[in-house]
């Protein structure tokens, strides 16, 4: 698909997703209290394959791409006493390592078998009473594994105790998980690397799905690559739980301001964009290529810190992004964490390959706005990971597509 972006500021509405991290959550978090959590008529992919499998009486499930419910069922599944489930995806999904979440859940009494290779999906795993008790985690893979043990934790015999080792990766993410079981009625503790969970039973309220945060990162970026911008994005919140709220501080700093209004932020670039030199993604890993691709489109440096999860994602993320960049002339230097981007977008017309990766195909938006007249993005139906209607809502603010 070619994407054609208008000539000067943007000005409109944006209707944004709700927050799949926040949704997943509470599907697990309601299909252990045996109550299914009410979901608008139209979702992210991630947030629907995870519905269809706790929906499903199927003997084998297969969730495709959909890593964070590869994580959470795994640890669901683990608890559903009797049943017995092969859990599987793709064939990416079966090089995304799962051996220290399966470690640490076989540690409490799971029972669970790896079919192919060691360490890796597809899983056969028969649920139990699950006994409760201290255990330590690595921090340093995904955050998701540790959400995925606090989220069971109340359906264990005793209170279970994490203790993160290492490194802590998107941190954000963990204390989302740690808000969202405390509006559902258990008393989380986390504090510095230790996290508390007491048994109990979970209390489902009457719950509001806000806006994604990480979808808005887009909209953000597009307001600094031109200015004068102003973007109402429907659905947000300033007061959020959400990790990739952070982006009001990273872009007020920067020239684009935030403000609430009653249906949700409203987003204004000045004339000058204050851009950083250095950023760093530890805690939020899916707001990299969003600012990698915004670099580029400004011709300003940036070093880009704490990448050290990226290459486990959808694709390998450091490596997908280094070669985008340069196919538009950008110097991407990558050194083990860290990637240093440098030079202006030096060519009219560019075809980006997004690896099945939708924030590649968001991210590669804002090259397009910035300098670049005339980008390819193959196989942009990608953004239906996490936000179906992203396309539809760019051509609402006079972006043309041509097939």
């Amino acid at each position: 698909m070619k994407l054609l972006a208008p000539d000067g500021p943007l000005i409109g509405e944006v209707e944004l997703p709700i927050s799949k991290s926040i949704a997943n959550r509470y599907q697990i978090i309601g299909a252990l209290a045996q109550q299914e959590m009410p979901l608008p008529s139209s979702v992210p992919e991630d947030v629907k394959v995870l519905r269809e499998a706790l929906n499903s009486d199927a003997a084998e499930i297969n969730i495709g791409m959909a890593g964070t419910a590869m994580r959470f069922l795994t640890a669901f599944y683990s608890v559903q006493e009797g049943k017995t489930v092969v859990l599987t995806g793709d064939e990416r999904m079966k090089q995304r390592p799962i051996s220290e979440l399966v470690r640490v859940l076989r540690e409490l009494g799971a029972e669970i078998e790896y079919l192919e290779n060691d360490g890796f999906p597809p899983l056969r795993i028969t649920g139990r009473k699950l006994k409760g008790s201290r255990v330590e985690i690595s921090a340093t893979v995904s955050s998701q594994f540790v959400s995925a043990l606090m989220m069971i934790g109340p359906m264990m015999e005793n209170r279970l105790e994490i203790k993160l080792d290492g490194k802590v990766l998107s941190r954000p993410y963990i204390e989302l998980t740690a808000n969202c079981m405390r509006q559902c009625g258990i008393k989380v503790q986390f504090q510095g690397n230790t996290i508390n969970i007491p048994t109990g039973n979970y209390q489902i309220p009457n719950l509001v799905m806000e806006a994604d945060w990480s979808a808005a990162s887009y909209f953000y970026a597009l307001a600094a690559a031109k200015p004068n911008t102003k973007l109402l994005l429907r659905g947000l919140s300033l007061n959020s739980a959400q990790g990739d709220s952070v982006l009001i501080d990273w872009f007020e700093k920067m020239g684009v301001s935030s403000t609430q209004k009653e249906n949700g932020v409203e987003v204004c670039s000045s004339s000058k964009i204050d851009f950083p030199f250095e950023l760093d993604f530890t805690a939020n890993p899916d707001l990299a290529q969003t600012f990698a691709f915004l670099a580029a489109a400004l011709g300003k440096e940036l070093k880009l810190t704490g990448l050290d999860n990226l290459r486990l994602k959808e694709t390998d993320r450091v490596a997908a992004l280094k070669t985008e960049l340069e196919k538009l002339g950008v110097s991407a230097w990558v050194e083990e964490n860290m990637m240093t981007i440098s030079g202006s977008i030096a060519v009219e017309s560019a075809n980006i390959k997004t690896y099945n990766d939708h924030r590649m195909a968001m991210a590669a938006t804002v090259g397009a706005y910035g300098n670049t007249p005339d980008i390819n993005i193959e196989n942009p139906q990608v953004v239906e990971k996490s936000f179906p209607t992203f396309w539809a809502e760019l051509q609402n603010l006079g972006f043309k597509q041509i097939e």
